[in-house]
């Protein structure tokens, strides 16, 4: 079972994300609930980070799965905004993750110094 700050936590930043949502006339509001529920799912599963580390992750699923529904939609059979944000905001995170670990890899000395001596 969920730590209950976590539980509350996440209702209040869905209930915030439909409340800013009905104000702003342009979000698309079933990618917002979709991308906020993968992202729910995601925070609910990862128990070995605090619950700032959770947050944060689950804003940041939150955005990639709004930003990415448009392009889910159009490379997969699924037709509403909604469930292919949850897609995306449920994919976002080891995709994000992936990256991190490659960015920790790279040493920015050796990589300025290679595009020097070309």
């Amino acid at each position: 079972m969920a730590e209950p700050t976590t539980s509350t936590a996440v209702a209040a930043t869905a209930a915030a994300g439909v409340g800013l949502a009905t104000l702003i006339p342009w979000i698309d509001v079933n990618a917002l609930i979709g991308a906020i529920f993968g992202a729910a799912v995601v925070a609910m599963t990862k128990k070995e980070l605090r619950p700032a580390a959770r947050l944060l992750g689950m804003l940041l699923s939150i955005i990639g799965g709004y930003i990415s529904a448009p392009e889910i939609l159009n490379q997969t059979p699924i037709t509403q905004t909604g469930p292919a944000a949850a897609v995306g905001a449920v994919l976002i995170i080891p995709v994000l993750l992936k990256a991190l670990a490659q960015v920790e890899k790279l040493d920015l000395g050796t990589l300025l110094k290679g595009s020097k001596g070309g």
